[in-house]
């Protein structure tokens, strides 16, 4: 029996997760959970790194005394942001949050200026979207004192958790393919962006693969030869190579938490101006293919209602089941929202986003939480159903299942919704994905496990899957499908001519 942690960090919470193997399955337990909350100072949103650390070293610790022997720790996380650590090794400042005001669309089109908008989306392949770290770093060089001045080296979060945990400096694959700064040919830093940002030489080192043995843990009672182990270090890397597909289907994923991500394993690139124009993205797998998908907006959406709604209830945020209840209770496709509208982006006001959207696009406002509830959840699924068939144009392949994996697997109303929208057979599971698939790589770095398919067959006997197949709401969905497009159209155009 051995016991692996996977350290698990999204956008809203983290977790320390306890992976029990005996080799024939892989069992998963909590070891502890804690919420990941921004702060701001002087206008601007920072992630609180020495409050996570410091839950993360809880955890550990909570680990050993429990397991006693450990035999290898990971980290995964969300992409694009990142540290900087100066000559002295201290870190310069907090790291910046993707959602914050710097990132925006003027600064994404003075990067594209630069770097060629076109000649950067061939080069990288990686979809634009106005927090990739290309563009924050193009930011940052805007700043009168540029932090990168002063750096020696820039570490993605789960690299920054990595060097804190061990000591060691190292930029993980797929976290670095996140960036829009990866060549596709070379799967290497691109010299021409590198150059055109003035970094400084030895900023960005040479991307290392999941499953590199790093150093021990430093630090902690119990843990001093426990090794740190690069693994799938972006969170949605980490969930794919927990997929258990069967070889012999044809298959595509989706990974659901804050975001969405919908797509296909590929052993090569996508490329040619239909992938350009649709803004797909080509991210590092674990297993060393390509994850070519869309990013899509996912629960942010419903998780910023249930804040919204929390603020009002004096701070108890009204139940997923309630909510649920709520949504079943009211008619379908009443107002369909774009969930990808650039005001939902950011935090706060959720409900009069949605408000405004309904009268921007001449629908119907929705008035009760369980309207506003049903109007997120069928506005993203509508985006999967938009994504899907996209995709089946790009990659010239039909699917013959879904797989969902992650939280909102949980949802018994997504997942329902999902297989109607779409119109495919969806196995849900595994819910904690970002972590199996965490103590998969770690398990493939240090030789219990011969690669990561055998890792895919591990984890399907390891767990209970459920199925969904498509219901007789499915015309339904195709029915409103081209009213959802038409809403979508509308309030481009509205923010086109508020623009002028």
């Amino acid at each position: 029996m051995k016991t692996h942690l996977s350290v698990d960090l999204g956008a809203g919470s983290g977790r320390v997760i306890a992976a029990v193997s005996d080799g024939a399955s892989l069992r998963m337990e909590v070891v502890n959970r804690f919420s990941n909350d921004p702060v701001e100072l002087g206008g601007h949103l920072y992630w609180n790194f020495p409050g996570l650390l410091a839950d993360i070293r809880s955890g550990l610790r909570a680990a050993a005394a429990k397991y006693g022997e450990i035999a290898s720790v990971g980290v995964d996380t969300w992409g694009v942001d990142y540290g900087l650590i100066d000559r002295s090794g201290r870190l310069l400042g907090l790291p910046c949050i993707y959602r914050d005001r710097r990132n925006n669309p003027a600064n994404t089109e003075a990067a594209f200026a630069l770097l060629g908008r076109r000649r950067l989306y061939d080069e990288t392949g990686i979809q634009f979207m106005d927090f990739n770290t290309v563009f924050q770093l193009f930011a940052e060089r805007a700043e009168p004192d540029p932090l990168i001045d002063h750096a020696s080296r820039l570490l993605f979060m789960p690299d920054l958790v990595n060097w804190a945990l061990c000591g060691e400096m190292a930029n993980e694959a797929t976290i670095a393919s996140t960036t829009g700064m990866i060549s596709l040919d070379t799967r290497d830093w691109s010299p021409r962006i590198v150059s055109a940002l003035r970094l400084p030489d030895g900023l960005l080192g040479k991307p290392v693969a999941p499953g590199t043995v790093l150093g021990c843990v430093r630090g902690i009672p119990g843990l001093e030869k426990t090794p740190v182990v690069t693994v799938g270090a972006h969170d949605t890397a980490s969930a794919v190579a927990s997929v258990p597909a069967d070889p012999a289907t044809s298959w595509a994923y989706l990974a659901t938490g804050t975001w969405a991500l919908l797509g296909v394993e590929t052993e090569s690139p996508i490329r040619g101006d239909a992938a350009y124009s649709l803004n797909y993205t080509h991210e590092g797998a674990a297993n060393g293919k390509f994850r070519f998908l869309k990013n899509c907006t996912g629960m942010w959406m419903v998780q910023e209602l249930r804040r919204a709604w929390a603020a009002e209830d004096g701070g108890t945020a009204p139940s997923w089941d309630s909510l649920m209840h709520a949504a079943e209770a009211v008619a379908p496709f009443r107002t369909l929202v774009d969930p990808d509208w650039a005001p939902f982006q950011s935090p706060g006001g959720m409900p009069g986003k949605i408000a405004d959207f309904a009268r921007l696009t001449g629908q119907p406002v929705p008035s009760t939480r369980g309207e506003m509830y049903r109007a997120a959840m069928e506005g993203v699924v509508m985006r999967y159903r938009e994504v899907w068939g996209e995709l089946e144009t790009l990659t010239g392949r039909r699917r013959d299942v879904l797989h969902m994996i992650g939280g909102a697997t949980r949802d018994a109303m997504h997942c329902r919704f999902s297989a109607d929208a779409l119109g495919v057979r969806i196995v849900c599971g595994p819910d904690e994905g970002a972590a199996m698939g965490n103590a998969v790589a770690q398990m493939v770095g240090l030789g219990d496990l011969r690669d990561f398919d055998e890792g895919r067959a591990l984890v399907s006997r390891s767990i209970e899957k459920t199925e969904w197949t498509p219901g007789p709401d499915a015309a339904a969905w195709a029915d409103a499908f081209p009213r959802f497009l038409d809403a979508k159209r509308k309030a481009s155009d509205g923010a086109v001519a508020a623009s002028r």
